[in-house]
């Protein structure tokens, strides 16, 4: 498609502004150095005398000094954030412009030849309607902007809410610090902005010391990062991000406000609809297992409800450490067989130490049958016909794994303190006092075989609890595959007492204490049991 000569005036516009901005930084350098010849001429030669005069203006040599080392830094910085713009600016005009001429030629050449209708080529009546369209786009775009701009107007100063829960809190931040109240896996109040926040904070920065920086008549105290008293911003799905920032000002508790506003962008397609059909598409359930024959036959209770009797295209992958426990083992699975008619299952063992890692690693090495989709489960999970949806729809070969984030149970013995237990079905439901998202375990994983060998699969030599499967997770997110990490309302991690053995690593008996000390209950429930021993101490 021909480009229109706006188009390609605004683009050189755009590479022009970035050049000026480049020289800007450049002149900031140059009026910079001259503050402090002007700071020492405002000196009052009549009140001090030659000394302190001298200790004086030392001082303030210094200290003007280093905030000129501090400046200089800053504007290096956005020299070269300006320079990578520029550099981007450059080539994208550069690819437009050969586009522009190819397509010229094309359109030329087709000029040239003689039209069906009217002795006028396709592509020249088509022309004006793509230029048309594409300014229609241009012009939505701006509308929808200037819409959200005026909702959010609108809004203030506090949209209308039903109640304490509808209201959006901000997140305070700082000039390396944020503080939310949403705080993720790290289960940090305060940290440093990393990934996407990163380049968020810097973008928000380096956009608000400019803007006041234009308008600053006082050349002598330009406006820098450390000059950010109190940052605030707030996410509204609908709308957009709010930021307001303060800074402060050579005049002490008088400051500089500015508020910004990064607002969303129309809905639109991504990418064609396409068809995901997983009929045919069966999963092999992979679980090490050792001993806990109690819970493998609760277990294989479910399994049957939810996989040989609904879902019907599930495998099943056992691979058993030790001879305690195996033939037992070994009949419930072939009991359960013969009673279902069910003979998609394998029974496989392994000697030595229980290793996790192992014993997974083992039993995808055990299918030989293509390239399967593999669910990696545990004794103590339990799940319905929906979580294997899901199973199947986030997971394709070479392109997506699928980790589940799990609903853990509390124990129930606290849960359900002032009545009896239910049985373990009537326990699956999503309360708060009944458990909690497991975000810090990666254990439950779909993915296909040829993946888990293309990133090197399990690290073998990690034995005991815990570890191998937060290496595997890494490695997918280093790689080309996309890993798709969710809430899945299907899958729970039933509640089971936990032993951290002494002899662990550091780091896995760090983990699994941490675990331990999570899955017990809630933090009310916690408070009330511990209140509840100090005051019949008391009474006593």
């Amino acid at each position: 498609m021909k480009l229109s000569y706006t188009t390609l005036t605004k683009i050189a516009v755009g590479t022009v502004f970035v050049l000026l901005g480049v020289h800007f930084v450049l002149k900031s350098v140059k009026v910079d150095s001259g503050r402090v010849g002007r700071s020492l001429e405002s000196t009052d030669d009549d009140v001090l005398d030659c000394d302190e005069r001298t200790d004086y203006l030392m001082n303030l040599l210094k200290t003007r000094e280093d905030q000129h080392k501090k400046d200089m830094q800053r504007l290096k910085d956005e020299a070269r954030d300006l320079q990578e713009q520029l550099d981007v600016k450059q080539t994208l005009l550069r690819k437009l412009v050969s586009d522009s001429s190819n397509c010229g030629k094309t359109d030329q050449s087709a000029a040239d030849k003689p039209s069906p209708i009217g002795g006028k080529t396709q592509s020249a009546q088509q022309a004006p309607s793509q230029r048309q369209s594409a300014d229609e786009r241009e012009n939505k775009a701006r509308d929808f902007v200037i819409t959200q701009e005026e909702l959010l107007r609108k809004s203030k100063p506090q949209t209308k809410v039903r109640n304490e829960y509808e209201v959006i809190p901000w997140d305070s931040f700082t000039q390396d610090r944020i503080y939310h109240i949403e705080d993720g896996l790290a289960k940090r109040p305060e940290e440093r902005p990393i990934g996407d926040r990163k380049w968020e904070h810097k973008e928000v920065l380096t956009l608000a010391v400019k803007l006041l920086n234009d308008e600053n008549t006082d050349s002598t105290f330009p406006v820098t990062f450390s000059d950010l008293v109190e940052g605030y911003s707030r996410l509204d799905r609908t709308q957009g991000t709010s930021y307001e920032l303060f800074f402060r000002t050579k005049t002490k508790q008088v400051y500089k406000h500015l508020e910004l506003f990064r607002p969303f962008a129309p809905i639109h397609r991504l990418s064609n609809s396409d068809v995901v059909d997983y009929s045919h598409e069966w999963i092999n359930v992979i679980m090490p297992l050792q001993g806990r024959l109690d819970k493998f036959k609760a277990f294989m209770e479910m399994f049957v409800d939810m996989c040989i009797k609904q879902d019907k295209r599930v495998f099943l992958t056992i691979v058993y450490f030790g001879e305690e426990g195996q033939e037992e083992a070994r009949t419930i699975l072939e009991t359960i067989s013969k009673a279902n008619h069910y003979r998609n299952y394998k029974f496989l063992t392994q000697t030595g130490i229980f290793s996790r890692g192992r014993g997974l690693l083992h039993g995808a090495e055990q299918w030989e049958q293509g390239n399967v989709l593999m669910f990696f489960c545990d004794v103590d999970i339990a799940f319905d016909t929906g979580f294997l949806d899901r199973c199947r729809l986030n997971s394709r070969p070479g392109k997506k794994v699928y980790y589940p984030v799990v609903f853990s149970l509390y124990n129930p013995a606290i849960v359900y303190a002032d009545k009896r237990v239910p049985p373990e079905r009537d326990q699956l439901v999503m309360r708060r006092d009944s458990g909690f998202w497991r975000d810090f375990g990666f254990g439950m994983a779909c993915q296909y075989r040829d993946d888990f060998f293309t990133v090197k699969g399990f690290d073998t030599s990690i034995e005991g609890w815990g570890g191998e499967d937060v290496q595997l997770y890494r490695k997918y997110i280093r790689s080309n595959i996309q890993t798709i990490r969710a809430v899945d309302r299907g899958i729970y991690h039933l509640y089971h007492e936990k032993y951290c053995d002494p002899s662990l690593s550091k780091e896995q008996y760090k983990m699994c204490v941490g675990s331990k000390a999570l899955s017990e209950a809630s933090h009310s429930q916690l408070g009330l049991l511990a209140f509840k021993s100090s005051h019949e101490s008391n009474t006593r």
